[in-house]
């Protein structure tokens, strides 16, 4: 995991061991931003008075290139999913894409694009590569068709009343998120530019980093207000709000989607799990067929009366369901209870009382096999009925 500082450093650090590997001072008075290439390297950028302010470092962080072409403060980078090509965004507003390495083994730049008028804040590739976006401190944001190199302006996004601060796209591409000063989060269509939804106060203060999940469930945010919020992907409603005693710079979300990565004023980065809301409405559901598949021979059922709910009412016929149909009738309920993001699966050899009644049963004849998976297929049908008569 690579970490970089406002006094200028960069540091690497092992996930197993929560050890420093590599570190490097003074790569520039301020590191502002980094990503990282397919080799391991890591692209870095930020400010110096005196130079380039674009550099490719080694796994090791050792220099291994410095690009030319900017003149002032680099306050972005971004790689494409391919791995070929870079974006910056410098303090003038200038957008530069870089090219990956040639026969003389260095990036060079390719195209420049001046279409703001201040500071680009953020750069980000949309998930399939086709697509870039830039956020400024001119309050727009600019959307790219990108092919082989060559960024095309396609749309300008306006609705934000102060800095565009970060950006990320949905894994399916089909959105694009912004966070802004005025403490919005805003959700575009890149294809034709519109507004899908506004979050507005989404913070108490200044909104400085948003990124969604590579699953596409949830969506993380930082606030100059000290908070980091988890919002859900689908129905844009607050899930979560961790309050903290620091402030939050930026952040991401690990490829699992398990784990935000946060970088914090208090000089630390932090790991913190938000696996747990992911989960969807059907979870109370999937959770008790679980529990009932691992720990049948505990589970008791209690027979329903005037106070009991509809809700109680369905899960208890689920469990019923469950405990006494085994492992095939469980399949069959999990397939059409599960959505296709949602996969859960069920081991057979965890369930040896079933699954022994089941083998005895295939081995007497084809006609007994059949009439048992007859009878639990009509069992299932007569669920899904009861099932909609309490919906």
């Amino acid at each position: 995991m690579a970490s970089g500082s406002w006094r200028g450093s960069i540091i690497i650090h092992s996930t197993s061991s929560n050890k420093v590997e590599y570190r490097a001072d003074n790569v520039f008075a301020q590191v502002l931003g980094l990503c990282c290439l397919p080799n391991g390297s890591l692209v870095a950028c930020g400010y110096d008075s005196g130079g380039p302010n674009l550099k490719v470092l080694s796994p090791s962080l050792e220099l291994v290139q410095t690009l030319v072409g900017h003149v002032g403060g680099v306050f972005c980078v971004t790689v494409s999913p391919s791995g070929s090509h870079l974006a910056s965004g410098e303090s003038d507003g200038k957008l530069m894409i870089w090219s990956e390495p040639g026969e003389g083994g260095e990036w060079a730049g390719v195209q420049v694009l001046e279409d703001h008028t201040n500071a680009i804040n953020a750069v980000c590739f949309s998930p399939d590569g086709k697509q870039l976006a830039t956020g400024s401190r001119d309050q727009s944001i600019k959307t790219y068709s990108f092919k082989e190199g060559n960024a095309i302006l396609a749309h300008t996004l306006e609705g934000h009343t102060h800095w565009v601060r970060s950006l990320s796209f949905s894994p399916d591409c089909k959105l694009l998120c912004s966070g802004s000063r005025d403490r919005s989060i805003k959700f575009w269509n890149p294809a034709d530019g519109s507004l899908v939804r506004s979050i507005d106060q989404a913070h108490s203060s200044n909104v400085l980093s948003v990124s969604y999940s590579p699953n596409g469930r949830v969506l993380v945010s930082a606030g100059n207000d000290n908070t980091m919020k988890i919002w859900d992907a689908e129905t844009f409603e607050l899930k979560h709000t961790f309050e903290q005693e620091f402030l939050t710079n930026q952040l991401t979300i690990t490829a699992d989607s398990n784990f935000i990565v946060s970088a914090n004023e208090d000089k630390t980065v932090r790991i913190t799990p938000c696996r747990e809301y992911h989960l969807t409405g059907l979870t109370p559901i999937l959770n008790l067929i679980l529990h009932i598949v691992y720990k049948w021979e505990f589970v008791s059922f209690l027979e329903p009366n005037e106070n009991t709910s509809p809700l109680e009412k369905v899960m208890r016929l689920l469990g019923e369901c469950v405990h006494d149909g085994g492992y095939n009738v469980t399949s069959e309920i999990l397939s059409f209870l599960s959505p296709a993001h949602l996969p859960v699966q069920i081991t057979p050899t965890r369930w040896t009382r079933d699954v022994e009644n089941l083998i005895v049963r295939q081995r007497e004849t084809i006609a007994a096999k059949d009439a048992f998976i007859v009878e639990q297929r009509a069992e299932i049908d007569l669920l899904k009925q009861r099932i909609a008569e309490y919906i």
